[in-house]
C-alpha cells in the first residue's frame, strides 16, 4: 500500500494565535511508558463513582487504539468491577461477538465474515481482545459482555430473532432489512420495510406471556430489543435529510446503551468504546448531539469520557476517493495541544481535564479551542490538525507518542 506522507502539508498548515500549552496544566498530567493494565495507575483514584468509561479513538486504523481498549477493559474489570464492553458496530452484530466470549462459539473468522460490518474489527489486534475477553470469561462465574450500540446495519439482528423465533418453535416470517442504512431506497422499500416491523413488533407482544414462559423474561426482553433496533433503523432510513440520519445514529447509539446499563442492573458499568466524534460531550460539527453528549445528559458526573491523540506513526483509512491506503505522520506540529502532551509525557501522556477544570485560572483556557494532530474516522480528512474544544468535551485525554497502523487478521 502506498504511504502517504502528510510532512508538507503540516508544514503548510495554519498556526492558532493563541497559546496551546499553559504550564498549570502540567500538573495534572501523568507519563506512562507502555500500553498496559499496569500502566493506568492515574486512574486509581478518579473512577470510583462512574458508570460509563468513554474510551474514544482518534483513528479508526491505528493498532494501538485497539490494544488500548483491552488492557483498558481488563484495568476497569480488575480495578473497578466493569463488566460491560460497548463497541461501535450493530447491536445484533455484537450479540455474535458475545457469543464467541461466552464461549456459544467457536468461530470468530465466520463471525466476523457473516456478522460483521465493520472492517477495522477484522484485525490481528481485535482478535487478541477476543481472544482475551473469551479466556477471562472461561476462568470466572463474573462474565464480561460485549455489544454493539448501532443501528446502521440490522440484518443481524433479524438472524437473531430468528434464532429467537425458532427457540420457542414459532414460524413467523420476517422479511426485508438487507440493505443499510446509507443505501439508496424506493420509498416502496421503507414501507415494506415499516410494515414488517410494525406486524414483527405486534407479533412479539401479542405473544409474550408464551414466549416468555417458552424462555425468559431475560431472554425475550433481549430479543425484543432488536426489534426496537429495527424501528431505530426504519426511523433513520426514513429521514430525507443525510444529516438527519446522522443525528438519529448518535442519539439511538445512546439509548441503546442505556438500555444494556439497565438490562444489567443498577451496579452494572459499561466502557464504551468509539470514534473520538461519537464520545465527546459535544455538538459536532454544530450540528449533531452525539452519543457522548447524550450520555453526559442520561449519566451527569457518572459518565467519564477519555479522548486520544497521537504524534508519529502509520494509520489505515480510506482516502477521499475511497481506497484503502497507509497515512502517517513524521512529526508533531509545533504550536499544537498534541505538542504540548507530547511534552507532559514520557513518552505517552494522560490529562485529567476534569480534575484541571477545578482550577479557576484555567477554566477559560479549557473551554478554548484545541489544535490537534487529526487522522480519520473511517475516511482520512483533509487537514493533519483539527480544532476543536477537547478540554471541554473530555473530561481526560491519552496521547500515544508512536502508533502502527492495524495488522489484517488475513
Amino acid at each position: 500500500m502506498k504511504i502517504n506522507s502528510l510532512a508538507l502539508i503540516l508544514l503548510l498548515s495554519s498556526i492558532p494565535c493563541f497559546a496551546q500549552c499553559k504550564s498549570e496544566l502540567e500538573p495534572y498530567a501523568s507519563g506512562f511508558d507502555t500500553i498496559k493494565e499496569d500502566s493506568f495507575s492515574f486512574l486509581d483514584t478518579i473512577l470510583n463513582d462512574i458508570r460509563v468509561v468513554g474510551y474514544g479513538e482518534d483513528t479508526h486504523g491505528t493498532a494501538e487504539f485497539t490494544l488500548l481498549a483491552k488492557e483498558l477493559m481488563e484495568y476497569l474489570s480488575e480495578k473497578y468491577h466493569f463488566k460491560i464492553l460497548i463497541i461501535e458496530t450493530g447491536f445484533g452484530e455484537g450479540q455474535y461477538l458475545d457469543d464467541y466470549i461466552q464461549g456459544k462459539r467457536d468461530d470468530l473468522k465466520t463471525i466476523l465474515e457473516d456478522h460483521n460490518s465493520t472492517w477495522r474489527y477484522k484485525t490481528k489486534e481485535f482478535y487478541q481482545l477476543m481472544n482475551w475477553l473469551k479466556a477471562y470469561n472461561n476462568n470466572t462465574a463474573d462474565k464480561i459482555h460485549l455489544y454493539g450500540c448501532e443501528m446502521q446495519y440490522v440484518i443481524s439482528d433479524v438472524h437473531k430473532i430468528r434464532e429467537y423465533l425458532e427457540k420457542v418453535n414459532a414460524d413467523y416470517q420476517i422479511d426485508g432489512f438487507e440493505k443499510h442504512l446509507w443505501q439508496s431506497m424506493e420509498e416502496s422499500e421503507k414501507v415494506d420495510y415499516y410494515i414488517s416491523y410494525a406486524k414483527l413488533k405486534k407479533y412479539f407482544i401479542d405473544n409474550h406471556e408464551l414466549f416468555k414462559r417458552k424462555t425468559s423474561e431475560e431472554e425475550f426482553s433481549l430479543a425484543y430489543h432488536h426489534i426496537v433496533v429495527l424501528g431505530q433503523f426504519v426511523t433513520a432510513i426514513n429521514q430525507h435529510a443525510e444529516q438527519r440520519k446522522h443525528d438519529f445514529r448518535d442519539i439511538y447509539m445512546a439509548e441503546n446503551i442505556q438500555w444494556i446499563l439497565n438490562f444489567h442492573g443498577n451496579t452494572s458499568k459499561a466502557l464504551y468504546w468509539a470514534h473520538n466524534a461519537h464520545v465527546g460531550d459535544w455538538v459536532d460539527n454544530g450540528i449533531i448531539d452525539v452519543t457522548g453528549h447524550q450520555l453526559r445528559k442520561m449519566y451527569g458526573d457518572s459518565y467519564f469520557n477519555i479522548a486520544t491523540d497521537f504524534g508519529t506513526g502509520e494509520f489505515l483509512a480510506f482516502s477521499q476517493d475511497w481506497k484503502m491506503e497507509t497515512f502517517g505522520y513524521d512529526s508533531v506540529l509545533e504550536d499544537t495541544f498534541t505538542e504540548c502532551l507530547r511534552k507532559y509525557g514520557s513518552p505517552n501522556t494522560f490529562l485529567n481535564l476534569r480534575k484541571a477544570r477545578e482550577h479557576n485560572e484555567l477554566t477559560g483556557y479549557l473551554n478554548s479551542a484545541f489544535t490537534t494532530m487529526s487522522g480519520a474516522g473511517a475516511q482520512v480528512r483533509n487537514q493533519p490538525t483539527e480544532t476543536k474544544e477537547i478540554g471541554k468535551a473530555f473530561d481526560g485525554i491519552i496521547y500515544l507518542d508512536k502508533t502502527s497502523k492495524i495488522n489484517w487478521a488475513e
